[in-house]
Formats: structure tokens, sequence, C-alpha cells
């Protein structure tokens, strides 16, 4: 088990880029909350006439009150808190509680949805489907993550299997880190698990892509916003 206080810390101010399924809709519920103190009330009017909005919204005990954002793109933020993997195997970094996924870099990010996409479906038993998926940039910080990026080679990195993270995680998020800066294991280049949501802002939709997936990996990932890039 890694001490976190020898971890050194990793200053980050930057746009991070997250990929997410398209179908997911923005909830709209957290930018229209003015101030904290608003959203207990409102969501309690809104549950009233829209039994789905638990659903939608997640579960907002997940996030403690000091943490939670609000205000424009505030959704795309607290999505990945109020809605924690249901799948068993979990994320890298967490297993029964949320982790805002990201990469310093848009090619990273679209390497590492893949390869989540792509295992899902196979496991799924499915030939031979596209996905339209979301890229959403959010401004990274001005934080201080948990770095583990000089790490690679222990088991945190194990590309299947997670317990040495996730147990890295729970340390992480007990201690009320802003997060962990780590070197992603699907592409050349770094990743963030944000654990605590007021470290990203200014969330927005940037474009969709299509990925085309074919017997057990995604072969392609086309632009839809005829901008060519990948």
């Amino acid at each position: 088990m890694i001490d976190i206080e020898t971890l050194p810390g990793s200053e980050v101010n930057e746009p991070a880029y997250r990929v997410i399924l398209s179908r997911y809709p923005q909830v709209h519920l957290f930018e229209r909350v003015a101030s904290p103190q608003d959203w207990d009330v409102l969501y309690a009017v809104e549950s009233l006439t829209n039994p789905r909005l638990r659903d939608a919204v997640g579960d907002i005990r997940l996030v403690a009150p000091e943490d939670r954002v609000y205000g424009d793109g505030a959704s795309w933020i607290m999505a990945a808190f109020t809605h924690p993997p249901v799948d068993g195997r979990g994320g890298r970094f967490n297993r029964d509680f949320g982790i805002y996924y990201c990469a310093a870099e848009e090619a990273v990010a679209i390497a590492e949805s893949s390869f989540h996409r792509a295992r899902f479906l196979r496991e799924s038993r499915i030939d031979k489907t596209t996905l339209e998926m979301r890229v959403i940039r959010a401004q990274l910080g001005p934080a201080t993550l948990h770095d583990v990026r000089h790490l690679v080679g222990d088991a945190i990195y194990d590309p299947d299997h997670y317990g040495a993270a996730q147990q890295l995680g729970y340390a992480l998020r007990d201690a009320r880190s802003f997060g962990v800066h780590y070197q992603s294991v699907r592409a050349q280049g770094e990743c963030y698990g944000v654990l605590r949501a007021r470290a990203l802002s200014d969330a927005i939709h940037w474009r969709y892509l299509r990925y085309h997936y074919n017997q057990g990996t995604i072969i392609d990932v086309q632009a839809l916003d005829g901008s060519g890039r990948k």
C-alpha cells in the first residue's frame, strides 16, 4: 500500500478533457441553483413533479456540501460524483464512489474511453455497433493533486486489475485529496482522477464523436463536427 504522505504534489491549472456517451443529457438543475443553500429546496420541489429526477441528477448526498458546484456547466461535473460505478469493477481508483476521470489531452481521453467502451461491448457480447460520444472540456484547477506519475510499474498501473489503485483511491478520498495525477496506461499521456468537484469549473460541450466498434475493438473514431480532429 502506498503511503500517501510520501507522494509529491502536482500543481494543476489547465483545461482537461473527458469523453462520455452522448445519451447522457445535461440535467440543468445545477445550472439553475443560485447558491448551495437553494439546492435542497429546488430539488424537493422538482422531485414532486419529476419522479425520474433522482436517476438523472444522481445522489447528491455523495458530494459534501462544500464541494458541490453550481452554475454554467455544473451538471457535466457533478454527474461524475453523484453516479458511482454500478458494474462491480469500478474505475481505476474508485469502486463505490464517483471520480471525474479526464485527461490533459483530448486524444488521451479518447483512448481511455475507447478502451472502456470496447470492453463493455465485448462483455455484453455485442459484435458490431456505433456509439455517439460527447467530449467535455473543463477547467481543472488551480488545485494540488497527489502525483503518482513516477510510480509507473507499481501495481496501481496494472492494466486490468484495479485492486491496488482502488486502495490508494480510498486513502486519498479519506484524506480529502483533490485527486490523483497519473500516467495513462491506454496511450502516451497523462490523466487525472479528480476527487472533489470544486477543483473543476467552466465545463462545456466540446464536440461530438462517433465510435465505430467491431469484434471487440473501437476500429475508428469519427469527428461529427467537421473538424477532422481525432
